[in-house]
C-alpha cells in the first residue's frame, strides 16, 4: 500500500509539473508572443546572434519545443533563412538547460511548500480578478507555484522510494539503459525539462548515481527532437531541413557527451563544482555548449548540405496553360482566361476553409465560365491551399510574360491586363484571409462572450457574402451585371461599419480588453478588403469577357 501511495504521489507530482509547464508556456507566449516573434526575426542575422537569440528566447519561454516550432513556422513562411534557423535551434538547446539550474538552485534548497502556496494564492487572485496582461502575469505566478508543488511531491516520493527496494539493483543498469530511459521518457512527455527534474530528484534522493543521471540527461536531450520532427512531417522542404538539422545536432552532440561522459564529469569536479545537483546541470550545459562550438563554424556548410535534401519535384497546378504554348496568341489568351477563372474559384474555395467552422459552399453557380470542382480534402489546410494557389499565380504570370513578348492587338492587350488585374485582386483577397489566421485562432480559444459573438457574426457575414456571390449568375449563363456587384459591395461595406461600431460598443462596456480591440478591428478590416477584392476580381474578369465579345 505504501509503495502505491508513493508511486501515485510521484506520478501526480510529475503531472502537476507538466501541467504547470504547459500553463507557463502558454501564459508567457501570450504575454509576449509578438515581442518574442519579432525578437527572433530581427536578431538572427548572423550565426552567433541567432544562437544567442535562440538561447535567450528559450530560457525566457522555458520551452525549446515551442521555440523549435516557432522557427519551423518562420522558416516555412520565409521570414527566417535556413542558416539563421539553424543557429536558433542550436541556441535553444543551450537555453533549455536554464530550467535545470533554476530547479537545482531553488527547488532543492528552499522549503517549496512555503514558497509554492503563496505564489498559487497570489497568482490565482490575479487570474480571477484581473484582465489582460495582469491576468496572464497571475497565470505565470500560479503556474510557478504549481510547478514547485509538483516538484515537492516528486521529491517526497523519491526520498521514501529508496527504503522500498534495494537501490543496489540499479547498479546493474548500464549507462545506455539510463540514456534510453531519458530519451523515451522525454519523447513521451515532450519535455526535456521534466526528464531533467526526475533525474535531479532521483540524484538528490540517492536513487541513482551522478553518471547515471548524466546519461538520463543525454537521453532527455535526444528525446525532445521528436517534437520538431513531428512538427515538420507535413511541412515545406525548409521545415524538414530545420528538423533534420536539429536531429543531426542532437545526435552528434549527445554521442560526444556519452563517449566523454566520465571525462566531462571529472572536468566539472576539477573546476570546483562538487555538488551533485550542480554537477548534473553543469554537465547538461557543458555538452550542449560543446555542440554549439563544434557546429557554429559549419552552419553555412550544413545549410548548403541540407538544401540538397527534401528537394520536391516541380508542382504544376494549372489546368489550361500547361497544355499550350503562347505562340498562338488567341488560344493562349483563352487559356489565361480559363486559368483566371480557375484561380478565382480556388481562392473562393480556400477562403471558405480559413474560418472555423468552415464556410459552407452555397447552392448555385459561380459567376464564372469554365467552372471546376474545387472540393478539397477536409484535412487539407488553408495554408497548404494558399501556397498551391500562389504557385498557380506564378505559372499564369510567367505564361502571360511570354505571351506579352508576342505582338498583341489593342483589344487583346486590354483583355490580358484585365485578367491579370483579376488575378492580383483574387490573390489579395486570399492574402487578407491568410494574414488574420492567427487572430481567428486566438478568438477561437477565447471564452469571452463579446469575442465569441464577434466570431459568430463574422461567420454569418461570410456565409451571406458567399451566398450572394453564388447567386449572381442566372441559370441561363448570362454574365453578371455591374449593378449586382455594386449591391454586394455596398452591403459588405455596411456590415463592416456595423461591426466597427459594435466593437467600440463592446470596448465601452468593458467586454473586451484593450489589447483585443486592435485584433478585432484588424480582422474586420481585412475581411472587408478580402470581400471587396473578390468583387473587383469578378468585375475584372467580366470586363475582360466583355472586351473579348465586343
Amino acid at each position: 500500500m505504501l509503495s502505491n501511495i508513493n508511486i501515485w504521489q510521484f506520478i501526480g507530482g510529475l503531472g502537476l509539473f507538466l501541467f504547470a509547464m504547459h500553463l507557463i508556456e502558454n501564459a508567457l507566449s501570450t504575454l509576449g508572443s509578438k515581442s518574442f516573434n519579432n525578437f527572433l526575426i530581427r536578431h538572427t542575422d548572423k550565426p552567433v546572434q541567432s544562437v544567442l537569440s535562440g538561447g535567450l528566447t528559450t530560457a525566457m519561454l522555458q520551452s525549446s519545443s515551442l521555440v523549435g516550432l516557432l522557427v519551423l513556422a518562420f522558416t516555412g513562411a520565409g521570414l527566417m533563412s535556413l542558416n539563421n534557423a539553424l543557429g536558433v535551434i542550436f541556441g535553444s538547446n543551450l537555453g533549455t538547460t536554464m530550467t535545470g539550474w533554476i530547479v537545482a538552485t531553488i527547488g532543492f534548497k528552499l522549503d517549496l511548500d512555503a514558497l509554492s502556496l503563496p505564489l498559487i494564492a497570489l497568482g490565482s487572485f490575479f487570474v480571477v480578478l484581473s484582465k489582460g496582461r495582469k491576468q496572464q502575469v497571475g497565470m505565470v505566478l500560479a503556474s510557478i507555484g504549481l510547478l514547485l508543488l509538483g516538484l515537492e511531491f516528486m521529491k517526497d516520493s523519491v526520498s521514501d522510494l529508496k527504503t522500498l527496494f534495494d537501490i543496489n539493483s540499479l547498479r546493474d543498469f548500464s549507462a545506455i539503459q539510463f540514456l534510453l530511459f531519458g530519451a523515451v521518457f522525454a519523447a513521451v512527455v515532450q519535455s526535456s525539462s521534466a526528464t531533467m527534474i526526475i533525474a535531479l530528484a532521483a540524484l538528490d534522493g540517492g536513487i541513482i548515481s551522478l553518471p547515471s543521471a548524466a546519461a538520463v540527461a543525454i537521453g532527455a536531450d535526444l528525446g525532445t527532437t521528436s517534437t520538431i520532427v513531428i512538427g515538420a512531417t507535413n511541412g515545406t522542404p525548409n521545415k524538414k531541413r530545420v528538423a533534420a538539422a536539429h536531429v543531426i545536432f542532437n545526435v552528434v552532440t549527445d554521442l560526444i557527451a556519452f563517449i566523454l561522459l566520465m571525462p566531462l564529469l571529472q572536468f566539472i569536479i576539477w573546476i570546483g563544482i562538487k555538488n551533485p545537483l550542480y554537477s548534473l546541470v553543469a554537465f547538461h550545459t557543458l555538452f550542449n555548449l560543446i555542440g554549439i562550438i563544434l557546429f557554429l563554424p559549419m552552419i553555412n556548410k550544413l545549410a548548403k548540405f541540407l538544401e540538397t535534401l527534401f528537394v520536391e519535384k516541380e508542382i504544376v497546378i494549372s489546368h489550361y496553360i500547361r497544355q499550350i504554348t503562347p505562340d498562338v496568341t488567341t488560344a493562349a489568351l483563352i487559356a489565361i482566361r480559363k486559368e483566371t477563372s480557375h484561380l478565382i474559384q480556388r481562392v473562393l474555395a480556400q477562403n471558405c476553409k480559413g474560418f472555423v467552422p468552415k464556410i459552407r459552399k452555397p447552392p448555385g453557380l459561380l459567376p464564372l465560365h469554365d467552372t471546376l470542382d474545387m472540393e478539397t480534402d477536409e484535412t487539407t489546410s488553408f495554408t497548404h491551399l494558399y501556397h498551391a494557389t500562389k504557385l498557380l499565380e506564378g505559372e499564369i504570370l510567367l505564361f502571360a510574360t511570354d505571351l506579352q513578348a508576342h505582338t498583341l492587338e489593342a483589344a487583346e492587350a486590354k483583355e490580358l491586363n484585365e485578367l491579370l488585374s483579376a488575378i492580383r485582386n483574387a490573390m489579395h483577397a486570399s492574402k487578407n484571409i491568410k494574414d488574420i489566421q492567427h487572430d481567428l485562432n486566438d478568438f477561437e480559444l477565447s471564452s469571452k462572450q463579446a469575442i465569441m459573438r464577434f466570431l459568430g457574426q463574422i461567420n454569418q457575414l461570410m456565409q451571406e457574402f458567399y451566398t450572394a456571390i453564388y447567386t449572381l449568375k442566372s441559370d441561363s449563363g448570362d454574365p453578371v451585371l455591374t449593378e449586382e456587384l455594386q449591391e454586394v459591395s455596398q452591403h459588405t461595406k455596411l456590415k463592416h461599419d456595423q461591426f466597427h461600431a459594435e466593437i467600440f460598443t463592446a470596448v465601452h462596456k468593458r467586454e473586451i480588453a484593450d489589447t483585443e480591440v486592435s485584433s478585432m478591428l484588424n480582422v474586420n478590416r481585412e475581411i472587408l478588403n478580402s470581400n471587396l477584392a473578390i468583387i473587383h476580381a469578378l468585375s475584372n474578369y467580366h470586363q475582360a469577357q466583355y472586351i473579348e465579345n465586343a
